[in-house]
């Protein structure tokens, strides 16, 4: 092969990746637009319909007051981000010291608080019942602040009734 074929050769090969490469930077701006209105998907470790749902329902939720004290360090709403691999486990964990809370408070809570419980338990039953599931650590930190926020206003409801 001489050095004139190679050449030719090297350029066919780049020549879709670099059309590829020109066409993503031509549309950047709205390839980011249409990658914010994903509803579902895995990129990595994160889950777009998990964190959407999410994001939805803080955006919703009215900020009730300080959340509950975090176990590890005892100030309210201090929550480190968890470690690779522990999302599930701290979903799981804030929805079981909800559902405890909730077995003496339920009745306090205004209707939207029963919404959001109920959803809260709907992203939880995605986080138990799926074993792929691994969102991002900033929507396990919305998810137990929004639990622990829920949890308080339970049991001040419960402390006032």
């Amino acid at each position: 092969m001489d050095a004139l074929t190679f050449t030719a050769e090297i350029f066919k090969a780049a020549a879709w990746p670099a059309v590829a490469l020109a066409v993503a930077l031509v549309f950047r701006s709205q390839l980011r637009a249409l990658m914010a209105r994903l509803s579902r998907g895995r990129v990595g470790p994160a889950e777009f319909e998990f964190e959407q749902q999410l994001q939805s329902l803080a955006a919703r939720m009215p900020q009730a007051g300080p959340a509950a004290p975090d176990a590890a360090s005892g100030r309210p709403g201090a929550s480190a981000l968890p470690a690779a691999g522990a999302a599930r486990k701290d979903i799981l964990a804030a929805w079981a010291c909800l559902e405890q809370a909730a077995r003496t408070g339920m009745q306090h809570l205004s209707p939207r608080d029963m919404v959001l419980y109920r959803q809260l338990g709907a992203l939880r039953d995605q986080a138990q019942h799926n074993p792929g599931l691994e969102p991002a650590a900033e929507a396990v930190r919305t998810y137990v602040q929004l639990a622990r926020g829920l949890q308080a206003r339970m049991e001040r409801g419960r402390g006032a009734g």
